[in-house]
C-alpha cells in the first residue's frame, strides 16, 4: 500500500542521514528504512482491552478502563516524546485542531497519547501532559484534566497497541530514532477504530466529522453538526472525509419535499379560511344568537299564566 507514501515519507525524523551515502543515486524505489512501512486500514478492529499503559503519575492503568463508560470517542495519538521534529509537529497540530474544533475534551472526547519508544520516561509524559494541558485554550476543567492523559509503555505493549489500530514504526539504529507514519486516530466509545487522519495539514473539520462519525452522531450539538455528520463519509486512501454527493442529493430532497408538503398545506388552509368567510357572508342571519337554549322570543306568542277573566 503505497497511497499514504507523502504521508509516511513526511514523519521520517533522521532517516536521511542514513541514507546520506546513496543519496546521489535515483531509485524508484523506497528506502529500505521506510520501504513496507505504511497506515493498516484496521478501521472497526477493537484494540485490546487489557494492554497496560503508565501515565503521568507514574500508574499502570490498562487503555480498556477509558472505554469502560462506552459514552465518549477517544482520539489517539501514537508519537515518541523524544522525537526531535516530527512528534512535535503533530501534538502541535493536535493542539491547533482541538483548540479549534467545537466540541470540549473532557464532555465530549478524551485524548489518550502513548509512546511507542520503551525508552521514554514517565518523566517526560508529565512534562509533555503539563505542557499541553496548559496550551489547550478551551480551558480544562477536572473532567477534561482526567481525559487528557499522556503515557509510556514497555517495547511489547506498545507493539500490541499500534499493531491493533494499524500503525507501524521502526527504530533506525544508526541515527538511535525511529521513523513512523503521522496519523491521528479516532476510537469509538467502545475502543474500535472508527477513523484516522494523516499527514499534519487535517483541519478541525475534520476531527469534528471524524468525532462525530465515530459517536454516530450522539455529540452533535447544532444542524450544522447534523449536516456534517449525515454528508460526508471517510476516504481511506486519502485519509480524511469528504462530501458525498449522494448524501447531499438525498437531503435536498428530503428538503424539496418537507418544502413542497409545506406549500401545499398552506394552500389548502388558506383556501379553507377563504371558503368559510365567504360563507359566513353569504348567510349572515346564522349567527351566534341561534347558540342560546330556546332561541330567540322575537315573533313569538308569549305564554299568558293564570285564569282568564
Amino acid at each position: 500500500m503505497r497511497t499514504l507514501a507523502v504521508a509516511i515519507l513526511t514523519a521520517i525524523t533522521l532517516a536521511a542521514s542514513a541514507t546520506a551515502a546513496r543519496a546521489q543515486v535515483l531509485s524508484d524505489t523506497l528506502p529500505r528504512e521506510i520501504d513496507g512501512l505504511e497506515i493498516d486500514d484496521r478501521r472497526g478492529s477493537a484494540i485490546p482491552k487489557d494492554i497496560p499503559l503508565i501515565n503521568a503519575d507514574g500508574e499502570t492503568v490498562l487503555i480498556g478502563d477509558y472505554f469502560s463508560d462506552n459514552e465518549r470517542p477517544t482520539v489517539l495519538l501514537l508519537v515518541y516524546y523524544s522525537c526531535p521534529k516530527m512528534c512535535e509537529l503533530m501534538l502541535g497540530h493536535m493542539n491547533e485542531v482541538i483548540n479549534d474544533v467545537t466540541f470540549d475534551v473532557g464532555e465530549d472526547y478524551r485524548v489518550i497519547v502513548v509512546s511507542f519508544d520503551h525508552r521514554n520516561t514517565t518523566s517526560m509524559a508529565r512534562n509533555k501532559e503539563t505542557y499541553h494541558h496548559a496550551a489547550y485554550r478551551r480551558g480544562l476543567d477536572e473532567l477534561g484534566r482526567e481525559s487528557f492523559l499522556f503515557h509510556t509503555a514497555t517495547a511489547q505493549d506498545a507493539r500490541r497497541l499500534a499493531d491493533s489500530v494499524g500503525f507501524d514504526y521502526r527504530f533506525l539504529p544508526q541515527a538511535g530514532e525511529f521513523s513512523h507514519p503521522s496519523v491521528m486516530y479516532v476510537l469509538t466509545p467502545d475502543g474500535r477504530v472508527s477513523n484516522y487522519l494523516s499527514g499534519i495539514e487535517y483541519e478541525s473539520k475534520q476531527l469534528r466529522i471524524a468525532l462525530l462519525s465515530a459517536s454516530d452522531g450522539k455529540i452533535a450539538e447544532s444542524i450544522t453538526d447534523s449536516f456534517l455528520f449525515f454528508c460526508f463519509r471517510y476516504d481511506p486512501t486519502a485519509g480524511a472525509f469528504n462530501a458525498e454527493a449522494m448524501q447531499i442529493m438525498k437531503l435536498a430532497g428530503v428538503f424539496s419535499i418537507f418544502g413542497v408538503g409545506s406549500l401545499i398545506g398552506g394552500l389548502f388552509i388558506a383556501d379553507t379560511v377563504r371558503k368559510r368567510r365567504a360563507y359566513s357572508k353569504m348567510n349572515p342571519s346564522k349567527g351566534g344568537d341561534q347558540s342560546a337554549p330556546g332561541g330567540s322570543l322575537q315573533g313569538r306568542t308569549p305564554r299568558v299564566s293564570g285564569a282568564g277573566t
